[in-house]
């Protein structure tokens, strides 16, 4: 089966779909990671006084270097600028485009349709425009392609309002926790912090949050997600 997991900034599937990345990956899927933006207007505040190629270099490299740590080495960027990130035409069919290229069987999204906060604009954002996105017809004689399944990530903490969190389907990362904080530590920084400091904050709070989902279905870490139909489904995999 082939995955492509798609978000908002470079770091964006790490916290939301590490474990579930590194469960497909291990069943020997092949997974293809995407981001919309380069990020390089959020959570940047530790690299103050790099130029804007220098960043998006250390950003991409990072980002690379976490991937890996899933075991994945195939990380795309588009570059439709980020904070705020706006779904214009061009940027609808470039991702329609992309999604066309790589045909995946099924698309995750690191964000949840209705996130609004702060930079959550991005995150809410990014999975509207998957909803809405073009790739089903024909563009510029490319054949039109349909995902079987897409799955949207219902892990972020500070949704506006709890009828917009419905997780109907969990996976069990009790497993694979350990290299989910691993490769988040490669690129996930929300508080701009040194490394030393990330390190000490950063596991703790990855831990807490796969224990509140898992602690719904009865596993020791999960991650969440949403679908049409809403119940409560433990699995180690995304299907269709």
């Amino acid at each position: 089966m082939k995955v492509l997991v798609i978000g908002a900034h470079p770091s964006d599937p790490f916290p939301a779909n590490a474990g579930t990345v590194i469960n497909h990956v291990n069943r020997g899927d092949e997974v293809i990671l995407m981001t919309l933006t380069y990020g390089e207007e959020v959570h940047t505040e530790h690299y103050l006084g790099k130029s804007r190629d220098e960043l998006r270099k250390i950003l991409r490299e990072n980002s690379e270097k976490a991937a890996a740590v899933l075991g994945v080495n195939d990380y795309r960027f588009l570059d439709f600028g980020d904070t705020p990130l706006i779904a214009t035409r061009e940027n609808m069919l470039e991702l329609g485009e992309s999604i066309q290229d790589i045909r995946p069987d099924i698309i995750i999204c690191s964000h949840y349709p209705f996130r609004e906060t702060h930079y959550g604009h991005d995150h809410g954002e990014a999975a509207r425009m998957l909803e809405r996105v073009p790739s089903h017809r024909v563009h510029s004689g490319k054949e039109g392609h349909r995902p079987k399944a897409i799955w949207f990530s219902a892990n972020e903490q500070s949704m506006n309002h709890p009828i917009y969190r419905s997780p109907d389907t969990y996976v069990d990362i009790s497993d694979v926790i350990d290299q989910k904080i691993e490769a988040c530590l490669h690129t996930w920084n929300p508080w701009a912090c040194s490394s030393e400091k990330l390190k000490e904050i950063g596991p703790p709070l990855l831990r807490a949050v796969g224990m509140e989902q898992g602690r719904v279905v009865g596993v020791e870490y999960a991650e969440s997600y949403e679908s049409p139909w809403l119940k409560n489904n433990i699995v180690t995999h995304l299907g269709t």
